[in-house]
């Protein structure tokens, strides 16, 4: 039977390595001229272009890929003592802030000296995500077969792909082993991914709101926000106009935004009553500014193109592919794991893990579930608040668990600047 635990707010195989060799592999670290002197020291933000095919598991191949990625902490420690953060679906490189980009991360709370990933003990490394438009290979790069961007023409994508990508990063760097891979959303699926093609390249794995095998229900929210995009007259089959925001991505967002959140932060955060004269055209609710504010800010950063292909991407996540069934393709997955899932999530369900962590366990696996009760749904994980309250003690404690007696005692140079 299935071991879980309930958290209030309240309370504070493909390969070992990539199938892509290394003895063709071309590899480029792209510096910006403004900083000089030590690599590991120094700079926190980096590109990797391999030059070589890249084969993707639906059959078709990429002639090459760049993907950026940023660092944090003493980059002279082992991969024993480096966590691998997988961005989800709208999040770059930048998951915290540096030298290089002193903007706040998405995971701010989550990542620096003395927080949950705590940079003061560990290296800290987080990679775009193959498909992209923030720093990857992207139907928004230029095909070198071609000469032209690939917009709509980008091969499929999923999720087994963007977790092979990340593992070449690790082999250029020269990192066999991490001690912890951890995403969240999108990231957690990826790290999910991750965990069941190189079993041997983590001690630990954390998975927050992610799910194994997408469910019809998951399918069918991201069916509506696709078509809203493809019935976009200004999408023109891909071929739309760059920095023109779509009508259809507004709509997709806002779509969007009824499952990442929930209906009880809607109804305690929101005025219940209209403002303006009363007619379909002029009376608005607040909740309703809310979502158009959303909308507007999310189509002037995101592409549609890059939009489409990672949803689709999402929507094709099975560990079982390839695999005898579900269960078997799941239990490739050998590291400790945790499982944090939002009671109230909507897009990914808290059943999704319930079945994620049942299967771990029937395998003998070391693996427990966490759910967490949260009016912020879905998005909870990156709720500033949320982190500091819920997550931080969590992860905190499941990475650092038997690494106590050493990290106290050690004293290091070098934050995560």
């Amino acid at each position: 039977m299935m071991l879980a635990r309930r958290v209030s707010p309240a309370i504070s195989q493909l390969a070992r390595r990539s199938v892509l060799g290394s003895a063709t592999q071309q590899r480029s670290y792209v510096v910006d001229p403004k900083h000089s002197g030590d690599f590991t020291l120094t700079r926190n933000k980096y590109q990797s272009i391999l030059k070589e095919e890249f084969p993707l598991e639906l059959g078709s191949s990429l002639p090459e890929i760049s993907i950026e990625w940023e660092q944090w902490g003493d980059c002279s420690l082992p991969g024993d003592r480096t966590i691998l953060v997988l961005p989800s679906f709208s999040h770059s490189s930048h998951a915290a802030s540096n030298r290089d980009d002193p903007r706040p991360g998405w995971w701010e709370n989550m990542i620096g000296p003395g927080k949950a990933i705590n940079t003061s003990y560990f290296r800290v490394i987080c990679p775009s995500v193959l498909g992209s438009p923030f720093g990857a290979t992207s139907p928004l790069t230029v095909n070198p077969e071609t000469g032209d961007k690939y917009k709509a023409s980008f091969p499929q994508l999923t999720p087994a792909d963007m977790a092979r990508c990340h593992a070449k990063i690790l082999d250029d760097l020269g990192i066999d082993r991490v001690h912890t891979v951890i995403g969240a959303s999108m990231g957690g699926i990826q790290a999910l991914e991750f965990a069941a093609q190189f079993p041997d390249r983590l001690d630990r794995l954390v998975g927050l709101a992610c799910t194994h095998q997408t469910t019809p229900g998951t399918v069918a929210f991201r069916r509506v926000q696709r078509r809203a995009i493809l019935a976009d007259p200004a999408y023109n089959d891909g071929n739309y106009t760059p920095g023109v925001p779509l009508e259809g991505m507004k709509v997709a967002r806002e779509l969007g935004m009824t499952c990442y959140r929930s209906r009880e932060e809607f109804d305690a955060r929101f005025d219940w009553n209209p403002t303006g004269p009363m007619h379909f055209k002029t009376a608005t609710f607040e909740v309703e500014s809310y979502m158009d504010y959303q909308a507007n800010k999310f189509a002037r950063l995101f592409d549609p193109n890059c939009y489409l292909l990672l949803s689709k991407a999402m929507d094709l996540t099975n560990l079982g592919r390839g695999s005898l069934n579900l269960a078997e393709g799941t239990s490739r997955i050998s590291a400790d794991t945790l499982v944090i899932g939002i009671k109230q999530d909507l897009l990914i369900p808290i059943q999704e893990q319930r079945n994620l962590v049942n299967i771990l366990q029937s395998y003998g696996r070391n693996a427990e579930l966490v759910e967490v009760d949260s009016k912020f749904g879905h998005d909870s994980m990156f709720n500033g608040q949320m982190q500091l309250d819920v997550f931080s003690p969590l992860v905190r404690d499941y990475i650092e668990e038997q690494l106590t007696n050493i990290l106290p005692h050690e004293q290091h140079r070098y934050s995560s600047l």
